[in-house]
């Protein structure tokens, strides 16, 4: 071990046995399990208050998370010679979830139930600063955004290819946004509602780990954020159903995980369903395309704008499956 993470480890009441680079990260064995040591860039305060929501679940029963250590001056971070700021936290021996493998998508998904479950059981922390934008004000947010793209594209004398093709297969996506939002208003003029919580923020394949003792564990949780808690639940099965090309049993699998610790009413499916109803990743392509300088557009905007429609017909499928096998049945 070179001197630098010697010296930062040495700041830590901690007994060392090994150490190794993994990933471009630093990792070490230590008499409290796997850790892993990394620069910080994030405020301290949200560093805080990431701590303080690990370590309640982990006191409610949720303990495999990468919870930070404290160092010898009760500090949740400490500094090189450079000043540079470094956490450890705790960390596992496992592998990223494969979002290909049914079993896999329905462990995380009852995985993030269980979280969910222990979510709502926490005492309420301090969380004004954590609530996110609500759901209905985002979509007029991002409709507004998408109709002055459009005006924009629109006066461009020499299209290039992308905004041909924008332009070209614009209203078809506006309408599903247009749709979700008047769905979203709807539900809520009815007083129907979502459970709301204190939610991961970035749940998705990469922050969810299977160990060798068949259990998971769940990392990455920097973007905690306070809002409806099948937001989560939506990350995960979206980037679930792109891998797998809105195969539906993928879907009824993630449905099936979830429900089997914390079942979805009536309420949860529709709200579910108008989160997929809206065309995120097109709204994406548009915000990337309107922040980038018009005079060249890369390649990549191109690829990706394709890829999308190349999807939409079979995402268009999944949601009208979706339609008839969830809320069909639930209302009739």
């Amino acid at each position: 071990m070179n001197d630098k993470y010697q010296e930062l480890l040495d700041q830590y009441d901690i007994e060392v046995f090994n150490t190794f680079r993994s990933k471009g990260t630093f990792q070490c064995e230590t008499n409290q399990g796997l850790a892993i040591l990394k620069e910080y860039h994030g405020s301290l305060h949200c560093l805080a208050r990431e701590y303080e929501w690990k370590e309640a679940l982990y006191k409610e029963g949720f303990p495999a998370t990468d919870r930070c250590f404290v160092s010898k001056e009760e500090s949740l971070v400490v500094y090189d010679r450079y000043h540079t700021p470094f956490v450890l936290m705790h960390y596992y021996r496992g592998r990223e979830c494969d979002c290909t493998l049914k079993r896999d998508v329905y462990e995380a998904c009852r995985n993030l139930a269980a979280l969910h479950q222990v979510s709502l059981r926490i005492p309420k922390l301090p969380i004004e600063s954590l609530r996110t934008e609500p759901i209905d004000s985002l979509f007029l947010r991002r409709n507004r955004e998408l109709r002055k793209i459009r005006a924009y594209v629109s006066r461009v004398s020499r299209k290039k290819n992308f905004e041909l093709l924008y332009i070209k297969h614009f209203s078809s996506f506006y309408e599903e946004a247009e749709a979700a939002l008047a769905a979203l208003n709807q539900m809520e003029m009815r007083g129907l509602e979502t459970a709301t919580g204190i939610c991961h923020g970035a749940y998705q394949h990469h922050n969810v780990l299977f160990l060798p003792d068949g259990s998971l564990a769940t990392v990455g949780f920097e973007s905690i954020c306070y809002q409806p808690l099948l937001i989560d639940l939506y990350l995960f099965l979206r980037k679930t159903m792109e891998k797998n090309q809105y195969d539906f049993s993928y879907f009824e699998t993630g449905i099936a995980g979830y429900n089997s610790l914390r079942p979805l009413a009536s309420n949860d499916l529709h709200f579910l369903y108008f989160l997929f109803l809206y065309p995120e990743k097109f709204w994406k392509i548009s915000n990337r395309y309107n922040n980038h300088r018009k005079s060249w557009i890369s390649p990549k905007m191109e690829e990706k704008l394709l890829k999308l429609l190349d999807q939409n017909s079979r995402r268009r499928l999944f949601l009208d499956r979706l339609r008839e096998s969830y809320l069909q049945q639930k209302t009739s």
